[in-house]
């Protein structure tokens, strides 16, 4: 299977596949998984069977693989933008967010809230926008909160 993940995780059974065996396998074969959809991350996120399997990964992987997969996405700010308007991309663009942290959480959620025009014309887009415009406006007021 850690071969073929990659193919097998754009196909449009195949995703169904390596979803489950993320679901059900022992932490170091989702470990292993996880490390071979790293490699495939850029490719998995342009594509909706890829996404998907993305976004369980993120729910299913130790918070130390998931973040990897995270990193990764964020190396194409484009890509985050366009996987946010999608029915399975935009929760892993959501997982993936959550799971990053500082300045890397800072600079996701700033370019997606700078591409909000362009989210909000899709359903998923307007979802993502909503989200992060309020996890942004909590963590202003933590911040004034903390410094008062």
């Amino acid at each position: 299977l850690i071969p073929q993940i990659g193919m097998l995780s754009r196909h449009p059974f195949g995703n169904y596949v390596v979803q489950n065996a993320l679901q059900h396998s022992t932490d170091s074969q989702r470990q292993r998984m996880v490390h071979g959809l790293a490699r495939h991350v850029l490719l998995l996120g342009s594509e909706p069977c890829g996404s998907a399997v993305l976004s369980t990964a993120l729910t299913y992987a130790a918070e130390v693989d998931s973040l990897v997969l995270a990193q990764g996405l964020l190396k194409d700010p484009g890509l985050l933008v366009s996987m946010a308007g999608t029915r399975y991309g935009h929760a892993a663009v959501l997982k993936a967010v959550h799971l990053l942290g500082g300045a890397e959480r800072e600079s996701a959620i700033h370019w997606l809230l700078s591409q909000s025009r362009a989210l909000r014309a899709t359903r998923f887009g307007r979802t993502v926008c909503d989200q992060l415009e309020v996890r942004e406006s909590q963590l202003t007021s933590a911040a004034i909160v903390g410094g008062a």
